[in-house]
C-alpha cells in the first residue's frame, strides 16, 4: 500500500496533525486512515472533511488493488485472500472472515472450521440472492462510509467470483475497474482541494487586517495554488441597510489582461514552497485597484427580493449559475448580470458563526472550464473557512478600536485622577475620605498639615486609631455612614484649635453602593476668636444698655420706696397706715429681687452649666404640673403632643426648665382667660424641635424682630429679659436656635436642639 504511506505523509505534514504510535495524550481530535491513526490538536471543519476524504480513498484504493489483483489471478482461494487482505487494510483491523452465502466462512489461511458465536458480524444481501457476511473478533464501530464500503466491497466480489464461473466476459471487470479508476482519481482530486482549502484557511486565520484578509480570499480562488478560477469579485453586507457593497474584483478584463494576469501569477507561486507563505506575502503587495474593482466598488446591491442575492445571503445558499438560470433570470437580476458578463458564474456566502457576512462571485470567462459539483463542494466549505476568518478579522478591528477607545478612556480617567488629587491637594480644607470599614483611603496635604500625620503613614489605618481626639469624631463618621445622612459640626473643638466639620457618605456611580464617607474639615480657629471677640464686645454694649436700663428700671421701684419710707415717718402712730405703706414696699423689694435675679440669670456664663441625660417629656410635665393652678383660674385648655414617648437628650436640665417656665409664662399672658396653649415635642433623629402656641394675637414684624433682645418689652411690668434668656440659653449654652412665628390664629414660638450638643 505505497500510495496509503505517501497519503500518510502528506497527512503529518500538515500543522498540528500526527500520527499515533500509541494512546493520544491531551483532548486531541482523533481520525483513523486505513490502519494510521491520527491525532489533531484542535477542530477543524477543513480538517475533518479532509480526512474523511482520505479515508475513502484508503478504501477505493484497496478496492482498486483488489480488483487489478483479480484481473491476472483465476485462483479462487488467493482472490478470497487478497480480498481479506485489502479489507483488513482498509478497515483498520486483523482477523476478518467472510461467508459467502450456501459457503463456509473463510479466512487468510483458508476454510474457516471454528465456532462463529464470539464473532461479530454484518451482513450484506445483493440482488440475484447473493449475499457477503462479515464477521469481526471484535466488536468494531461501522458508521456509514464503512457500511457502504462493505456493501461496494461485497458487489466488487460478486463481479469477481462470477467473472471465475464464466458469467460475465472479463470487459465487465475491467469496466468495473475503470470505474473505480474514476472514483479514485475523483477522491485524489477531492483530498488535493481539501489540502489547498486548509492552507487557504491557515493563511487566512494568519492575517489581522481586512485588507490583506479581502486579497487572501481572492488570491485563494484565482491562483493555481488555489481554486485557478479567472475571476473573483467580492462583496461585503451591510445587514443594517440590507444591501452588499462591492470591495474587489481580481481577475483580467479581457483574454489578453488574463492571460498576463495568470501569468504572473503562476510566476509569483513557483518562487514559494509553502502555500500558507505564499498566500500571506503575496496578499501584501497584490493590487486591489484595478480596472475591474472600479466596476463594483462602493456598488450597492440589495439582497432583499433579489432572485440570487437572497438565498445566497438569507439562506446561505452555495448556488452556480448557468447560461441557462441566466436566461431565465432576466431583467431581475440584471443588476448583477451585467457587470459579471459571463455565461457561467458561481455565488457563495462568507458565512461567520451566526450571520453571512459578504458574497463572493467567481466564474471562468475565458478558460470556459465548467464548474463542477466538485467545485461547489469546496466553495461551500471555503466559504465556512473564510467567513469564519473575517468573522475574526472584524471583531479583530473592533476590539483593536474599543482597546483604543479604553486606552483613551483609562488615559482621561488618569488625566482626571490626576487634576481630581491636584484640586484634593490644593484645596484650602482638609479632605479625608474613609472606607466602609473606617479605614483611611485619603488624606490630603491639608490633612498632613492640620494633624501633623503623613499620608502614606495613614493609609489603610483605622480612623479611631489616631488618638483620643480622633474616636469621637471616627464615632460621628460611623453614625452618618449608618443613617445615610449628611452631618455637619460647627466650632467643634480639638485640642486648642476648632474645626466645621462636614460628613457626607459617598456612593459608587453604578452600583449606588454606599462606598464610604468623606470629612471636610475647616480650621476655623481665628474665626472662633473673632466671634468670640465681637461676642464680648457685644456683651460689653449690651451691658452698657443694661445698666441704662437696669437704672431706670430700679429707679421706679426705688422712688416708690424713697416716697413712702417718707410718708411712713408722718405716719408712725397710724399703725394701719403704717402696714399699708409697708406692703407697698415691700412688693417694691421684691419687683427689685425680680429684677436683679433676671440681671444674674442673663449674665451668668455658660461655663456653669450641669449638663445630664433626661426625659425631655418628662420636663415638659414637671412645668405643667407648677402652672396647674392658673391653668385652672384662667380656665385655659392645655394640650401636649409628641411623636415619641420618650426623647432623650444631653442638656442643663434647670437652664432648660427655665426657657419652658418663661415660654409657657408668656403663652398664658398672650392667650388671656379662656385662652388655649399646645406644647409639642417632636424626636427628628439628631435633634429635637419644641413648639408652644398659643390662641393670642399675632406678634407684628417689627416687634418679631426685636423680640429675642434684652429689656426689649411690650408689658407695662417686667424687665424684657424672658426670651432673651432663653435665647441665651438655647443657642450658646445648648447650640440650637429659637424663633417665633404667626401660625393658626396665634403666635408659635419654636426652638430646636441638638440631642447631644457638641
Amino acid at each position: 500500500m505505497e500510495k496509503l504511506e505517501k497519503l500518510v505523509k502528506e497527512l503529518i505534514s500538515l500543522d498540528g496533525v500526527r500520527l499515533l504510535d500509541g494512546h493520544p495524550q491531551g483532548p486531541s481530535k482523533l481520525y483513523r486512515v486505513g490502519r494510521y491513526s491520527f491525532a489533531v490538536e484542535k477542530q477543524d471543519a477543513i480538517l475533518d472533511a479532509l480526512f474523511v476524504a482520505c479515508e475513502r480513498l484508503a478504501m477505493l484504493e484497496a478496492i482498486n488493488s483488489f480488483l487489478e489483483f483479480s484481473l491476472v489471478s483465476s485462483e479462487r482461494e488467493k482472490i478470497l485472500k487478497k480480498f481479506l487482505e485489502n479489507l483488513e487494510e482498509a478497515l483498520g483491523v486483523d482477523g476478518l472472515l467472510v461467508r459467502i452465502k450456501g459457503e463456509s466462512a473463510f479466512s487468510k489461511e483458508g476454510t474457516f472450521e471454528g465456532e462463529l458465536q464470539a464473532f461479530f458480524s454484518y451482513e450484506v444481501s445483493l440482488e440475484e440472492g447473493f449475499s457477503c457476511e462479515y464477521f469481526f473478533p471484535q466488536k468494531v464501530e461501522l458508521d456509514q462510509r464503512r457500511v457502504d464500503f462493505l456493501i461496494h466491497a461485497a458487489r466488487v466480489l460478486k463481479c469477481v467470483l462470477e467473472k471465475l464461473k464464466g458469467k460475465e466476459e472479463i470487459q465487465k471487470l475491467k469496466h468495473s475497474q475503470e470505474e473505480q479508476m474514476r472514483l479514485i482519481e475523483f477522491q485524489r482530486e477531492y483530498i488535493k482541494r481539501m489540502r489547498n482549502i486548509y492552507y487557504m484557511s491557515q493563511a487566512m486565520r494568519s492575517v489581522y487586517s481586512l485588507n490583506s484578509l479581502y486579497s487572501i480570499i481572492l488570491l485563494s480562488l484565482v491562483s493555481d495554488r488555489g481554486f485557478d478560477f479567472d475571476r473573483a469579485a467580492l462583496f461585503t453586507r451591510e445587514k443594517e441597510r440590507h444591501v452588499l457593497v462591492g470591495v474587489a474584483w481580481l481577475g483580467g478584463e479581457d483574454e489578453k489582461e488574463q492571460e498576463e494576469f495568470k501569468r504572473r501569477l503562476k510566476s509569483k507561486s513557483l518562487r514559494y514552497t509553502d502555500a500558507v507563505q505564499f498566500l500571506r506575502e503575496e496578499a501584501v503587495t497584490l493590487p486591489l485597484e484595478n480596472t475591474l474593482t472600479e466596476r463594483i466598488k462602493g456598488r450597492l446591491i440589495y439582497y432583499r427580493g433579489h432572485p440570487i442575492f437572497e438565498r445566497v445571503v438569507l439562506r446561505k445558499s452555495v448556488l452556480r449559475i448557468s447560461k441557462r438560470v441566466i436566461k431565465t433570470l432576466g431583467y431581475d437580476a440584471e443588476d448583477i448580470l451585467n457587470v459579471i458578463d459571463a455565461e457561467e458564474f458561481a455565488v457563495f456566502p462568507l458565512v461567520g458563526r451566526w450571520d453571512t457576512l459578504g458574497v463572493v462571485i467567481v466564474d471562468n470567462k475565458f478558460t470556459g472550464r465548467e464548474l463542477t459539483d466538485l467545485d461547489l463542494d469546496s466553495l461551500k466549505l471555503f466559504s465556512e473557512s473564510a467567513g469564519l476568518a473575517l468573522e475574526g478579522v472584524i471583531n479583530y478591528e473592533e476590539l483593536k478600536k474599543n482597546a483604543l477607545d479604553l486606552q483613551r478612556q483609562r488615559d482621561l480617567v488618569e488625566y482626571l485622577r490626576n487634576f481630581s488629587e491636584s484640586i484634593l491637594e490644593s484645596l484650602d480644607s482638609a479632605v479625608i475620605v474613609l472606607n466602609s470599614e473606617g479605614r483611611i483611603v485619603e488624606w490630603n496635604k491639608k490633612a498632613e498639615e492640620l494633624f501633623n500625620n503623613r499620608k502614606e503613614a495613614l493609609l489603610g489605618k483605622r480612623f479611631r486609631d489616631l488618638g483620643e481626639n480622633f474616636e469621637e469624631i471616627s464615632y460621628i463618621a460611623e453614625n452618618s455612614l449608618e443613617k445615610l445622612e449628611k452631618i455637619s459640626l460647627s466650632f467643634y473643638k480639638f485640642g486648642e484649635r476648632y474645626f466645621n466639620l462636614k460628613f457626607t457618605p459617598f456612593r459608587d456611580l453604578k452600583t449606588q453602593r454606599v462606598e464610604g464617607i468623606i470629612i471636610t474639615v475647616d480650621d476655623v480657629t481665628e474665626v472662633y476668636k473673632m466671634e468670640e471677640d465681637r461676642r464680648r464686645r457685644e456683651k460689653l454694649s449690651t451691658l452698657g444698655e443694661m445698666a441704662a436700663k437696669v437704672a431706670h428700671e430700679i429707679r421706679n421701684p426705688l422712688t416708690v420706696i424713697g416716697g413712702f419710707v417718707k410718708r411712713m415717718r408722718k405716719h408712725l402712730n397710724d399703725e394701719e397706715t403704717l402696714k399699708r405703706y409697708i406692703d407697698i414696699v415691700l412688693d417694691e423689694l421684691m419687683r427689685l429681687e425680680r429684677i436683679v435675679q433676671d440681671i444674674l440669670n442673663f449674665s451668668r456664663e455658660k461655663e456653669i452649666a450641669e449638663f445630664s441625660n433626661f426625659d425631655l417629656n418628662e420636663l415638659v410635665r414637671e412645668v405643667f404640673v407648677l402652672f396647674e393652678g392658673k391653668f385652672l383660674e384662667k380656665r385655659i385648655d392645655i394640650s401636649f403632643n409628641t411623636n415619641n414617648a420618650r426623647i432623650e437628650v444631653v442638656g442643663d436640665k434647670v437652664a432648660l426648665k427655665q426657657v419652658f417656665i418663661n415660654l409657657i409664662q408668656n403663652a398664658i399672658e398672650a392667650t388671656g382667660d379662656n385662652g388655649k396653649i399646645i406644647v409639642t415635642t417632636e424626636d427628628l433623629g439628631e435633634k429635637v424641635r419644641v413648639k408652644v402656641w398659643n390662641a393670642g394675637p399675632t406678634i407684628p414684624l417689627e416687634i418679631r424682630e426685636k423680640i429675642f433682645l434684652p429689656f426689649f418689652t411690650t408689658k407695662t411690668q417686667g424687665t424684657g429679659l424672658g426670651l432673651a434668656i432663653c435665647k441665651k440659653i438655647v443657642e450658646d449654652r445648648h447650640k440650637g436656635r429659637i424663633w417665633v412665628e404667626n401660625v393658626e390664629e396665634g403666635a408659635l414660638f419654636v426652638f430646636e436642639l441638638p440631642k447631644k450638643p457638641g
